[in-house]
């Protein structure tokens, strides 16, 4: 697929990096001289400097041949009038997808939607981010919270305690024991080596993450029986008095919660104490030890979304050292981002640019998968896909067929109903199947799939 990217900022980087070692063809139009250096050293794809707007710079980064357009710089304007030019270029071929953070400045008129500007689809990192922190903060015990098929289908994501009931014991024993956990599947264990998708014969430890797959009310009844802790989150302390901060703290507020937000500049502050009620303005930073304790942490979840992530992972860390339930920590550089997952008292990680690389993703796979969805925690995807015809593992028992070590089938449905497989299990034609996928199988993953699936 050839890909042109308007912005080679911190966004349009790391997709850029990730659709080039998926073997896509990438071109970036970048206007900072200072980046299009950077990227020319570091990237394997043709750069253009000059601005997404020019159709000079577009039909120099041969726009005609694009088949997907990608309008990621900082500014909404430039991003909806690049995607309206592309689509124009390009006689409607190219897919145009554009970030636009402020949604509701442009569209808030049924009249007026981003088809009308030639654009297919849009994102926004702040919206992604916020959805997110919901998302995680439904379950206090999880580490990871995800939907699918409607929300109808979650994957969460567990800490194995010291004193867990369960330790030691392998899969098949924990089956054949506790019937329940037959109705879900734990489709992977991370641990200090790395991640593996487990067999019966693994076995549960202190230290592990469990990420689990079923049906919202199965692994409700699991996280009730195995794994509440009695934490409660009735407050919201958020570190970073930024767009996501404050979003963020409206939405919680509206939900009746109490909420704090810690913001060391003074400017910042008195714009938030301004536009927000019922939310106290704490001036101070996050690392201030006489601060934190002047706030009372107990059954509170700390979300730390400022820009610094260094500044984040220290207020993280010192509040749940002043008692906060939860930290949840918005991570900007994702090489560190497995070191961060590491410490204890950091309960999730985020990145709004992994999140927005897995919506870009969606349009960047072989075939027509239906979705596709990046868990950068373990560096893993989930597959969603409808079987539109006949392929080769059709019919046959799962324990029949040789999927490859980082692969394996974590739901199917048919005709609306929910299946969490086991070996003598078997897809069928137009069942819609939900695979959980590590880096090395992934490239079988999109050969089974590819080129025998269809939309819904």
């Amino acid at each position: 697929m050839n890909v042109l990217i308007a912005g080679g900022g911190e966004v349009g980087y790391i997709i850029a990096e990730r659709l080039i070692t998926e073997g896509h063809n990438v071109t970036i139009i970048e206007r900072d001289e200072d980046r299009v250096a950077t990227l020319n050293n570091e990237l394997d794809a043709y750069v253009v400097h000059g601005s997404g707007i020019y159709v000079k710079r577009l039909k120099q980064a041969k726009i005609e041949k694009t088949d997907l357009f990608l309008a990621l710089t900082n500014d909404d304007n430039k991003n909806i009038i690049s995607c309206s030019l592309a689509k124009k270029l390009t006689n409607g071929h190219a897919t145009t997808i554009a970030k636009v953070e402020n949604y509701i400045y442009y569209f808030s008129d049924d009249r007026i939607s981003p088809k009308y500007y030639g654009i297919d689809e849009t994102i926004a990192s702040t919206r992604l981010t916020i959805d997110k922190l919901q998302d995680l903060i439904k379950e206090p015990d999880a580490i990871e919270n995800m939907y699918f098929y409607d929300d109808k289908i979650q994957i969460i994501g567990v800490n194995i305690p010291r004193d867990f009931s369960l330790s030691g014991k392998t899969f098949r024993e924990i089956a054949i024991e506790h019937p329940e956990w037959q109705k879900s599947k734990v489709i992977a264990i991370k641990y200090d080596e790395g991640v593996m998708i487990p067999t019966g014969n693994d076995t549960i430890q202190p230290g592990d993450k469990l990420y689990i797959i079923g049906t919202n009310e199965i692994l409700q009844d699991l996280l009730t029986q195995y794994f509440t802790s009695n934490k409660k989150i009735n407050d919201i302390v958020i570190f970073g008095g930024n767009r996501i901060g404050k979003e963020f703290a409206q939405l919680q507020a509206a939900k009746g919660r109490k909420v704090t937000i810690f913001d060391d500049d003074i400017k910042v502050c008195k714009q938030l104490s301004e536009e927000l009620e019922n939310i106290l303005i704490v001036h101070a930073s996050g690392t201030n030890q006489k601060a934190l304790e002047e706030i009372n942490m107990k059954n509170a979840c700390v979300v730390c979304v400022s820009n610094d992530d260094e500044y984040n992972i220290i207020s993280a860390v010192l509040a749940k050292q002043n008692g906060a339930t939860k930290a949840i920590c918005n991570i900007r550089n994702l090489s560190i981002s497995k070191i961060v997952n590491q410490i204890s008292d950091i309960d999730s990680v985020f990145s709004p640019e992994e999140l927005t690389l897995a919506e870009v993703l969606k349009y960047c796979r072989k075939g027509n998968i239906v979705s596709i969805t990046h868990m950068p925690n373990i560096n893993a995807e989930t597959i969603q896909a409808q079987i539109s015809e006949k392929i080769s593992i059709i019919n046959k028992p799962l324990k029949e067929v040789k999927f490859p070590k980082g692969m394996i089938i974590g739901a199917i449905i048919r005709n609306g109903e929910i299946i969490i497989p086991n070996g003598n299990d078997s897809i069928k034609l137009n069942d819609i199947v939900i695979a959980f996928v590590l880096p090395a199988a992934k490239s079988y993953a999109e050969d089974i799939f590819a080129k025998n699936l269809s939309k819904r």
